[in-house]
């Protein structure tokens, strides 16, 4: 049989787990995106660092302040894209982290321990994606 702190301890590594595995994830998403008139293409990470830059024969042919408006809309795309993956990625997290919350845990005599939702604590689905600024619903606390 498995005590109560066993299979909290299980559930532990199982949220470490997930969340080594979003932190991976997150890393290694990189987006390319290039203009409709391939004068440009840019690569940016999740975190909005651009890793590539590439102009094609037609950029020579843009005026300087075309280019650079170019390539900043086209740089600004890819990070939209880099953006929504992470939120997607963020979304299953908060999904398979609050099932991993509601599985009841076993106790040394095989009876079963199942957590409730604390108050004042956000369900995952309410939420808002990163880079969403909500308007503040209630006084701000200090932790």
């Amino acid at each position: 049989m498995t005590s109560l702190a066993q299979s909290l301890m299980a559930r532990m590594k199982k949220q470490r787990d997930l969340m080594q595995a979003l932190a991976e994830h997150c890393k290694s998403i990189s987006v390319r995106v290039t203009s409709r008139d391939q004068s440009v293409s840019a690569e940016v990470t999740a975190s909005g660092e651009m890793t590539g830059l590439w102009l094609g024969p037609s950029a020579t042919r843009l005026g300087a302040d075309a280019l650079a408006k170019l390539i900043v809309e086209t740089a600004q795309a890819a990070s939209r894209l880099a953006l929504e993956r992470q939120n997607f990625l963020i979304k299953e997290f908060n999904t398979r982290m609050a099932e991993l919350q509601e599985t009841p845990l076993t106790c040394w005599d095989g009876s079963t321990f199942v957590p409730r939702q604390l108050p004042g604590i956000p369900v995952p689905e309410q939420d808002p994606p990163i880079g969403e600024n909500p308007a503040p619903t209630g006084p701000r606390r200090r932790l």
